[in-house]
């Protein structure tokens, strides 16, 4: 009898509140929105929330599976050795601060950056498969709903049929990097 009455009342706060699962709010880093950087003018246009003051980086995620599609996509994503030079992908960003309805969004960084050489790979459990990360900015952003513009400037069709999104992330253990935009 005691179980019911508890799993009846965690059950009516969660529809009682506004805030639980079901309310609608911008994405909170980390996130990845799907990115098509192999085509020129690929847009992407996404709000997100950031709770915590800290630095942000702004990425393209570039996703591989298998060993062999591994050095397919280091290939095209470089590593800064001679080996694998990588193919410069240049992006235009935008970052707005939004506020509320009767203030226009805040511009607070513009900027076309050509990308080159990833900076992180990371794995999935069974090592098979994986990503290699891009940095496009790292950005100090304060609390608050913020609204990504991005675009590819040229066609990079090498890049066609490798999954890619724009990540925004941020490394849990440093609050500020001494090389981000502020």
């Amino acid at each position: 009898m005691k179980l019911k009455t508890v799993i009846m009342a965690f059950f009516m706060l969660l529809f009682w509140n506004p805030n639980t699962i079901f309310a609608k709010s911008p994405p909170v880093p980390a996130v990845h929105f799907p990115f098509d950087v192999s085509r020129s003018d690929t847009t992407l246009n996404q709000q997100f929330q950031i709770h915590d003051a800290r630095s942000y980086v702004f990425a393209i995620k570039f996703d591989y599976f298998g060993h062999e599609d591994l050095y397919r996509v280091l290939a095209l994503v470089g590593d800064g050795s001679t080996q694998y030079l990588g193919i410069r992908i240049p992006i235009h960003l935008k970052i707005f601060k939004l506020h509320s309805e009767s203030l226009p969004p805040e511009l607070i960084y513009e900027d076309t950056i050509s990308t080159k050489e990833h900076y992180a790979h990371g794995f999935e459990r069974d090592q098979k498969n994986g990503n290699y990360e891009r940095e496009i900015v790292t950005i100090d952003l304060q609390p608050g709903i913020y609204r990504v513009e991005a675009n590819t400037i040229k066609d990079s069709q090498e890049f066609s049929g490798t999954p890619s999104q724009l990540l925004i992330e941020f490394h849990p253990n440093i609050k500020f990097l001494p090389k981000s935009k502020r």
